[in-house]
């Protein structure tokens, strides 16, 4: 065992041992409102809390805030929705982890804070969730936990991530039936002469998101050289409509337009120009 020392050098901290065997380490620390304070650490041999002592007094080298009390989770889950994934991340998926935040993780689990949430307290959050809900939804909460805790320890708020060391439900992928070619040559058949037949062309044969072809501008079409660029997409969240960046690689991609699709854009772009004339005699 290492040496014990009855003293250490100021601000280094010190060691003692309680009535109950274990030893308690003491060392003050910054706060993150700029004050010191006493911060206890706690182990069962004096290693083990001169360990927990040194990394302590690391924090107060490198002027790391150590909070006395961690926060509540329904403290923390709020603050980094507002503070992280919204100046970063895409608004789609702020509603998505603001809608899980709301209705489960934190009515839920929103009491725990943070250094003392454990595997059971997440295992037993996502076993009732599936109960409650589907095994989809537990799934995709418990991904949102992980991601906010990760926040956490890259702020050093917890030193480990439980929501990683459990396995998240096993959702069912979607059984899918695409169409057959005489199945799709029937609805093309039918659709011909719908406004949005364009819009129906351009999804079967370029397989374009409903987003990616609202967003579509005429001067990301050229039909001479049949060539399509996808430079926005259109977007509506909780009934706000706005322009937002496309998915993946498709930003960066002049794609072939298929012979398939130049009749009916060439017709929706006379349509339209007849329209504004139209419009423009009123």
């Amino acid at each position: 065992m290492p040496p014990q020392r009855k003293r250490n050098p100021n601000g280094a901290g010190t060691i003692t041992k309680r009535k109950d065997g274990r030893y308690q380490a003491a060392v003050y620390v910054l706060q993150p409102d700029g004050t010191r304070a006493r911060k206890f650490a706690y182990g069962k041999t004096w290693a083990e809390c001169d360990t927990k002592r040194r990394d302590l007094l690391a924090k107060v080298d490198q002027g790391v805030p150590v909070p006395m009390r961690s926060a509540k989770l329904s403290e923390w889950l709020p603050y980094w929705l507002e503070n992280i994934v919204k100046p970063r991340r895409k608004r789609t998926t702020y509603a998505k982890y603001e809608t899980h935040i709301r209705l489960y993780l934190v009515p839920m689990l929103g009491s725990k804070r943070l250094e003392s949430l454990s595997v059971a307290d997440v295992r037993r959050f996502l076993v009732r969730l599936e109960q409650q809900s589907t095994a989809a939804t537990a799934k995709e909460s418990h991904r949102v936990l992980r991601t906010a805790l990760t926040a956490a320890c890259r702020e050093e708020l917890v030193m480990r991530n439980v929501a990683t060391l459990v396995e998240p439900p096993s959702a069912e992928a979607r059984d899918l039936s695409p169409w057959s070619l005489d199945e799709t040559l029937s609805f093309l058949t039918v659709a011909r002469k719908d406004p949005l037949y364009a819009a129906f062309v351009l999804a079967i044969a370029l397989g374009f998101r409903r987003g990616e072809i609202v967003g579509l501008r005429w001067e990301n079409v050229d039909l001479d050289k049949r060539e399509i660029r996808v430079r926005t997409q259109r977007q509506r969240v909780r009934g706000e409509a706005y322009e937002d960046d496309p998915k993946g690689r498709r930003r960066k991609q002049t794609l072939p337009l298929p012979a398939l699709c130049v009749a009916p854009l060439r017709w929706e772009r006379l349509r339209q120009a007849a329209r504004r004339e139209a419009a423009g005699d009123q």
